[in-house]
């Protein structure tokens, strides 16, 4: 199971390699998270870099969801929270979520395991990480526009919307 972790993953360390081994064989109840520095400060981009792209879309819905409730409560607690909340995620489950994505990766790759395909799947890629800094561009556009343009974005109407309105009376 090293070497496969080894091939799938060269940049870890033996620590981790054996870390990842034991979550992947053993009971996850009885493993404490260690703690990912490189997780904690890129948060779910680091997971999307690495190839967790489920794990990732995981820990973004989770955010969505809790700063979707710090909206609808007007909580600026819950806002910091869903905005803080995915890089502690990442930084303290890294291994666990990460060990699930190597576990897909040899299942994937059949058996005898085809160690060019585990090499293929593991590593690291910039795809996942420009596609999400794209998400959040078009997620975040109208409040950069409304900025630059020093525009109400907001509340402000088009005349589009104000004839539909008036349809629909």
């Amino acid at each position: 199971m090293e070497e496969l972790i080894k091939i799938h993953s060269p940049e870890f360390s033996e620590k981790e390699v054996n870390y990842i081994k034991d979550l992947i064989n053993a009971d996850i109840k009885k493993l404490k998270p260690i703690f990912n520095l490189k997780g904690f400060i890129f948060g779910p981009f680091y997971l999307l870099y690495k190839k967790a792209y489920i794990e990732a879309l995981a820990v973004f819905i989770i955010s969505l969801l809790v700063i979707q409730i710090g909206f609808i409560l007007h909580s600026f607690l819950f806002l910091a929270i869903g905005t803080i909340l995915p890089n502690f995620l990442v930084g303290y489950y890294f291994y666990f979520m990460y060990s699930n994505q190597i576990d897909r990766d040899i299942e994937h790759c059949g058996q005898p395991i085809d160690k060019n395909c585990l090499r293929q799947r593991g590593g690291k890629s910039f795809v996942g990480v420009a596609m999400a800094l794209f998400f959040i561009l078009f997620l975040t556009w109208p409040i950069i526009y409304g900025a630059i343009t020093k525009q109400d974005v907001t509340t402000k109407t088009s005349e589009y919307s104000k004839k539909i309105s008036d349809v629909l009376k």
